[in-house]
């Protein structure tokens, strides 16, 4: 009898796990195969020249981009990832790296503050500026680059109507004195500014 009860128990929490395993799956073109080592975004910044030709899939915010005569170079700000490869942003990142991608870069769609996470091998790190900062790059030669979409946040609110709860329930001032509302905020959207 406590055999069954213990099926019974674990057969909905082993098919729940497959469901919910199977949410968060990694874009096609940033999956590698199991047995491929991926090189950290950490290990590199420390000892860039030990890890050149190694594959990487690293991720982040865009902070630059720039197209060259033959290739496209991404100044990306890096965070770690999520399972699904998505940058986790916050408050804290290791650093920075510059994706070089051979082909156009649209800067209209690939813009300062978009997610991406590119996946391709290690190359020799470049010297260059943050600002008036000196920084030393760590540079990888995309192979393929995933643009996240943008995810919008909205705040939701909703309004108790009184009459829905039981008449006890009527003189309990908590729901007469905290009404809540549905409000919709759109993200604010900068100002064109006026040449």
């Amino acid at each position: 009898m406590m055999k069954k009860l213990n099926l019974v128990l674990t057969l909905p929490l082993l098919v729940s796990a497959i469901f919910i395993s199977g949410c968060s799956t990694v874009p096609k073109a940033l999956q590698v195969a199991e047995n491929t080592m991926l090189t950290n975004f950490s290990a590199v910044k420390k000892n860039a020249s030990a890890d050149q030709g190694n594959s990487a899939r690293w991720g982040g915010v865009i902070a630059k981009v720039t197209n060259n005569a033959n290739n496209s170079m991404l100044e990306v700000v890096h965070f770690p990832l999520k399972s699904s490869t998505r940058p986790i942003q916050g408050n804290k990142t290791q650093g920075r790296f510059r994706v070089y991608f051979s082909g156009l870069l649209d800067p209209i769609i690939y813009k300062a503050g978009r997610s991406i996470t590119a996946l391709g091998s290690i190359s020799v790190s470049e010297d260059g500026k943050i600002g008036e900062h000196e920084y030393t790059f760590p540079v990888l030669k995309a192979s393929h680059i995933h643009l996240w979409k943008e995810i919008q946040k909205v705040d939701v609110e909703v309004t108790h109507n009184p009459f829905w709860y039981n008449p006890p329930h009527w003189r309990n001032p908590y729901f007469f004195n905290n009404p809540k509302r549905v409000i919709v905020r759109k993200p604010a959207t900068p100002a064109k500014k006026k040449k």
